[in-house]
């Protein structure tokens, strides 16, 4: 199997750490990166990942309610699923309405769960 790069945007280390540490061990390319300035850069001297997970808060993101359109203009076609310790009542009052949302402190399986299918759906044709 190949590795799959899966592009973590994350600036709390220490949970970007700890899901840089749960895909390498399940056979992903983690690529931790801060803000969404930094994820631009990535693109550009490494090309395309085949996911990401997000934080819902990102430097250089427009707002909460924006974020996964913020990504899909640099990196189109790319599945992103989002990571958010904000409460579901206030996201829908931020306008987040993104399916793929993992909520911390989230469960390792389910983000690893949610991860495998992101890559799966990504290399299925069609």
């Amino acid at each position: 199997m190949q590795k799959k790069v899966i592009l973590i945007i994350e600036d709390d280390t220490a949970i970007g750490e700890l899901v840089v540490q749960l895909l390498g061990e399940a056979g992903h390319e983690p690529v931790l990166v801060a803000d969404l300035e930094a994820a631009r850069r990535h693109r550009d001297q490494r090309g395309l990942p085949q996911a990401i997970l997000s934080d819902l808060m990102v430097g250089g993101s427009r707002a909460p309610a924006t974020i996964v359109e913020d990504l899909a203009q640099v990196f189109p076609r790319i599945p992103v699923a989002l990571m958010t310790g904000v409460p579901a009542k206030r996201r829908e009052n931020f306008g987040v309405t993104h399916d793929l949302i993992i909520e911390k402190p989230f469960d390792l399986e389910v983000l690893l769960e949610t991860i495998t299918a992101m890559v799966e759906r990504e290399a299925s044709p069609g």
